[in-house]
């Protein structure tokens, strides 16, 4: 049981760090990627680590180029 909390945090650490996919986690717990997913969530691991600020400037890039697109449509 301890091996597999050990495989487990070493293969969430990775995971976090963006070092391999989250599929690659399931594949290498041998679990499907719903229940790694769930594995993540229960022990707080996410794929997106921006910041609010972050994602507030991703939306206002975006909201820009729709804006252009719109333009050059017209």
């Amino acid at each position: 049981m301890a091996e597999k909390k050990i495989t487990e945090a070493s293969v969430l650490s990775l995971v976090a760090k963006h070092k391999i996919t989250a599929s690659r986690g399931a594949e290498l717990l041998d679990m499907s990627e719903w229940d790694f997913h769930d594995l993540m969530y229960e022990n707080g691991v996410t794929l997106w680590d921006d910041t609010p600020e972050e994602i507030t400037e991703g939306v206002k890039g975006l909201q820009s180029l729709l804006e252009k697109h719109k333009r050059v449509k017209k």
